[in-house]
Protein backbone atom coordinates (compact mmCIF):
# COMPACT_ATOMS: atom_id res chain seq x y z
CA UNK A 1 0.00 0.00 0.00
CA UNK A 2 2.63 2.58 1.11
CA UNK A 3 6.11 2.47 -0.34
CA UNK A 4 8.93 1.00 1.73
CA UNK A 5 10.64 4.35 2.31
CA UNK A 6 7.50 5.71 4.06
CA UNK A 7 7.79 3.17 6.88
CA UNK A 8 11.54 3.67 7.04
CA UNK A 9 11.24 7.43 7.51
CA UNK A 10 8.62 6.96 10.25
CA UNK A 11 10.98 4.64 12.10
CA UNK A 12 13.80 7.14 11.69
CA UNK A 13 11.68 10.10 12.82
CA UNK A 14 10.39 8.40 15.99
CA UNK A 15 13.66 8.60 18.00
CA UNK A 16 14.13 12.20 16.87
CA UNK A 17 10.59 13.08 18.01
CA UNK A 18 11.19 11.37 21.38
CA UNK A 19 14.48 13.25 21.83
CA UNK A 20 12.85 16.60 20.99
CA UNK A 21 10.01 15.85 23.43
CA UNK A 22 12.47 15.02 26.22
CA UNK A 23 14.48 18.19 25.61
CA UNK A 24 11.30 20.31 25.46
CA UNK A 25 10.04 18.75 28.70
CA UNK A 26 13.30 19.46 30.51
CA UNK A 27 13.43 23.07 29.27
CA UNK A 28 9.80 23.68 30.28
CA UNK A 29 10.33 22.08 33.66
CA UNK A 30 13.31 24.24 34.57
CA UNK A 31 11.96 27.51 33.11
CA UNK A 32 8.16 27.60 33.10
CA UNK A 33 7.26 25.21 35.94
CA UNK A 34 9.60 26.47 38.67
CA UNK A 35 8.13 27.14 42.12
CA UNK A 36 9.17 30.79 41.87
CA UNK A 37 6.68 31.24 38.99
CA UNK A 38 3.64 30.36 41.11
CA UNK A 39 1.08 33.16 40.88
CA UNK A 40 3.08 34.91 38.17
CA UNK A 41 0.98 33.79 35.20
CA UNK A 42 -2.58 34.63 34.21
CA UNK A 43 -5.03 33.24 31.68
CA UNK A 44 -4.14 30.12 29.74
CA UNK A 45 -0.56 30.15 31.06
CA UNK A 46 -1.89 29.93 34.62
CA UNK A 47 -4.11 27.00 33.64
CA UNK A 48 -1.17 25.18 32.04
CA UNK A 49 1.09 25.97 35.03
CA UNK A 50 -1.50 24.68 37.53
CA UNK A 51 -2.18 21.57 35.43
CA UNK A 52 1.47 20.52 35.17
CA UNK A 53 2.26 21.39 38.81
CA UNK A 54 -0.77 19.44 40.06
CA UNK A 55 -2.17 22.51 41.83
CA UNK A 56 -5.68 21.42 40.85
CA UNK A 57 -6.79 17.82 40.96
CA UNK A 58 -9.28 16.65 38.35
CA UNK A 59 -9.70 13.13 39.70
CA UNK A 60 -12.51 14.13 42.06
CA UNK A 61 -14.65 15.60 39.26
CA UNK A 62 -13.97 12.63 36.99
CA UNK A 63 -14.89 10.19 39.77
CA UNK A 64 -18.14 12.06 40.48
CA UNK A 65 -19.07 11.96 36.80
CA UNK A 66 -18.29 8.24 36.58
CA UNK A 67 -20.29 7.56 39.74
CA UNK A 68 -23.38 9.37 38.45
CA UNK A 69 -23.14 7.64 35.07
CA UNK A 70 -22.68 4.18 36.61
CA UNK A 71 -25.47 4.73 39.13
CA UNK A 72 -27.84 5.76 36.34
CA UNK A 73 -26.76 2.73 34.28
CA UNK A 74 -27.23 0.29 37.19
CA UNK A 75 -30.64 1.76 37.98
CA UNK A 76 -31.94 1.78 34.38
CA UNK A 77 -30.60 -1.71 33.63
CA UNK A 78 -31.95 -2.95 36.98
CA UNK A 79 -35.42 -1.61 36.18
CA UNK A 80 -35.36 -3.31 32.77
CA UNK A 81 -34.09 -6.51 34.36
CA UNK A 82 -37.08 -6.49 36.75
CA UNK A 83 -39.30 -7.36 33.78
CA UNK A 84 -36.98 -10.16 32.60
CA UNK A 85 -35.81 -11.66 35.89
CA UNK A 86 -37.10 -10.21 39.17
CA UNK A 87 -34.22 -11.48 41.32
CA UNK A 88 -31.49 -10.22 39.00
CA UNK A 89 -33.21 -6.86 38.66
CA UNK A 90 -33.52 -6.40 42.43
CA UNK A 91 -29.92 -7.48 43.01
CA UNK A 92 -28.68 -5.05 40.39
CA UNK A 93 -30.84 -2.23 41.74
CA UNK A 94 -30.02 -2.69 45.41
CA UNK A 95 -26.70 -4.53 45.74
CA UNK A 96 -25.21 -3.02 42.60
CA UNK A 97 -25.89 0.55 43.68
CA UNK A 98 -24.80 -0.07 47.28
CA UNK A 99 -21.56 -1.77 46.15
CA UNK A 100 -20.93 1.07 43.72
CA UNK A 101 -21.44 3.66 46.46
CA UNK A 102 -19.14 1.86 48.91
CA UNK A 103 -16.44 1.49 46.25
CA UNK A 104 -16.77 5.14 45.28
CA UNK A 105 -16.52 6.29 48.90
CA UNK A 106 -13.40 4.17 49.46
CA UNK A 107 -11.69 5.73 46.44
CA UNK A 108 -12.87 9.24 47.34
CA UNK A 109 -11.43 8.93 50.86
CA UNK A 110 -7.95 8.85 49.35
CA UNK A 111 -8.68 11.67 46.92
CA UNK A 112 -10.12 13.91 49.65
CA UNK A 113 -7.27 13.01 52.00
CA UNK A 114 -4.81 14.10 49.35
CA UNK A 115 -6.72 17.36 48.73
CA UNK A 116 -6.86 18.17 52.45
CA UNK A 117 -3.17 17.37 52.89
CA UNK A 118 -2.24 19.72 50.05
CA UNK A 119 -4.50 22.40 51.56
CA UNK A 120 -2.84 22.02 54.98
CA UNK A 121 0.59 22.15 53.37
CA UNK A 122 -0.25 25.44 51.65
CA UNK A 123 -1.55 26.87 54.94
CA UNK A 124 1.61 25.77 56.74
CA UNK A 125 3.71 27.51 54.08
CA UNK A 126 1.85 30.74 54.92
CA UNK A 127 2.47 30.21 58.66
CA UNK A 128 6.18 29.62 58.10
CA UNK A 129 6.34 32.66 55.82
CA UNK A 130 4.62 34.80 58.48
CA UNK A 131 6.56 33.64 61.52
CA UNK A 132 9.77 32.78 59.76
CA UNK A 133 11.63 29.52 59.77
CA UNK A 134 13.40 30.10 63.08
CA UNK A 135 11.40 27.60 65.14
CA UNK A 136 14.32 25.19 65.39
CA UNK A 137 17.46 27.15 64.70
CA UNK A 138 19.56 24.95 66.98
CA UNK A 139 20.75 27.81 69.21
CA UNK A 140 19.04 26.73 72.43
CA UNK A 141 20.19 23.45 73.88
CA UNK A 142 19.16 21.69 77.06
CA UNK A 143 22.12 21.62 79.41
CA UNK A 144 21.05 19.66 82.45
CA UNK A 145 18.10 18.83 84.66
CA UNK A 146 18.48 19.85 88.28
CA UNK A 147 17.02 18.05 91.27
CA UNK A 148 14.04 20.41 91.54
CA UNK A 149 12.97 19.57 87.95
CA UNK A 150 14.09 22.94 86.64
CA UNK A 151 15.80 22.89 83.26
CA UNK A 152 18.72 25.12 82.47
CA UNK A 153 19.25 26.23 78.90
CA UNK A 154 22.19 27.79 77.18
CA UNK A 155 21.74 29.73 73.96
CA UNK A 156 24.22 32.54 73.95
CA UNK A 157 21.82 35.16 75.24
CA UNK A 158 20.28 36.09 71.89
CA UNK A 159 16.88 34.40 72.18
CA UNK A 160 15.28 37.37 73.94
CA UNK A 161 12.61 35.23 75.58
CA UNK A 162 14.16 35.10 79.04
CA UNK A 163 13.20 37.09 82.06
CA UNK A 164 16.44 36.17 83.85
CA UNK A 165 19.06 38.76 83.14
CA UNK A 166 22.05 37.46 81.21
CA UNK A 167 21.13 33.78 81.49
CA UNK A 168 20.26 33.29 77.85
CA UNK A 169 17.95 30.41 78.75
CA UNK A 170 14.47 29.77 80.02
CA UNK A 171 13.01 31.68 82.96
CA UNK A 172 13.73 30.35 86.45
CA UNK A 173 10.08 29.61 87.12
CA UNK A 174 9.97 27.17 84.18
CA UNK A 175 9.36 23.74 85.71
CA UNK A 176 8.53 20.35 84.30
CA UNK A 177 5.43 18.53 85.48
CA UNK A 178 7.22 15.20 85.75
CA UNK A 179 6.19 14.69 89.37
CA UNK A 180 2.49 15.02 88.44
CA UNK A 181 2.87 12.58 85.55
CA UNK A 182 4.61 9.94 87.69
CA UNK A 183 1.99 10.21 90.45
CA UNK A 184 -0.84 9.46 88.01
Amino acid sequence: MYPYYYYGSAVTMMPIAVLVAIILGIVLYFTFLRKENEGKYTGWKETVYNFFNFNKFYTEEIMKLLYVMLTAAFTVIGIFMLFINLTTGLILLVVGNVALRVSYEMIMMFVILCRKTVSMDKKMDKVVAFYGDDFDDGKCEEVEEEEDDTLEFSCGGDCGGCSVEGCGGMPEDFKLDTDKETEE
